[in-house]
């Protein structure tokens, strides 16, 4: 009976190991995060595939409206027809403000600014 009991012991042990190992696999990225650096009025492919946005910061520029979608590098071009899943309104002011998403996308990462709003994107 008690040799049964550690073998179920073991088990379970083992059983949440591989589910923390797991949930940790999926969370945010540790490290070697990148970046986009965007100041103009346009479509921009800050990631052609599944990634991790980290966040946005909108640096200053000029007031506008930043667009953010899910979508891969083929379907990011002009205003995309699908994914979209943010929409920050900029008021241009020169105290930068940092957006945390952390959140992974299924397609890629496609930002698209409508005035010349000074925005950097950190993603992995």
């Amino acid at each position: 009976m008690k040799r049964e009991l550690k073998f179920i012991n073991v088990v379970l042990i083992l059983a949440a190991l591989v589910v923390i190992g797991e949930m940790r696999a999926q969370g945010p990225p540790a490290s070697n995060a990148a970046y986009v650096y965007i100041n103009t009025a346009t479509t921009t492919i800050v990631r052609g595939n599944a990634g991790f946005l980290d966040g946005v910061t909108i640096n200053g520029g000029t007031a506008g409206v930043v667009t953010l979608y899910d979508i891969g590098s083929a379907g990011c071009s002009g205003t995309p027809a699908s994914g979209k899943f943010a929409v920050i309104e900029t008021i241009g002011s020169t105290s930068p403000v940092s957006l945390s998403y952390n959140l992974q996308t299924k397609n890629g990462i496609c930002v698209v600014t409508a005035a010349a709003t000074d925005v950097t994107v950190t993603y992995n």
